[in-house]
């Protein structure tokens, strides 16, 4: 019995893989945040419209994305059981969102990657 020898080069162009995940991963996080902030703001308090003004999305140079609220009042309306607020909104506005949209965050964020690794 014989033995072939194979040989073959391979080019690994990790870097650049590296970089389009990075990307692609900003995107997502970016994207995710993005739906979030949209589902938040169906439930914020509207007593004047600051509060639901004041939400942004916030990115660093990591890509990490953050969604908060600036309004004075956004801890107290996020937190204290005892506020009343109108039907439809409630206190928890973040969090609960959060919890029942993660899927679909996950999701965007998943085709985001994909998008910039073209899979």
């Amino acid at each position: 019995m014989t033995r072939a020898r194979v040989s073959f080069d391979l080019d690994w162009n990790g870097h650049r893989i590296e970089a389009q995940l990075r990307r692609g991963s900003a995107a997502g996080s970016r994207a995710a945040a993005d739906l979030l902030l949209a589902k938040s703001q169906e439930r914020v308090p509207l007593e004047t419209g600051k509060l639901l003004a004041s939400g942004h999305v916030t990115t660093d140079a990591t890509g990490a994305a953050a969604v908060s609220y600036s309004d004075e009042n956004a801890v107290r309306q996020h937190e204290d059981p005892y506020y009343q607020h109108d039907p439809g909104r409630s206190r928890k506005y973040l969090e609960i969102p959060m919890m029942t949209h993660r899927p679909p965050m996950l999701r965007v964020m998943a085709r985001r990657i994909r998008n910039f690794l073209g899979t």
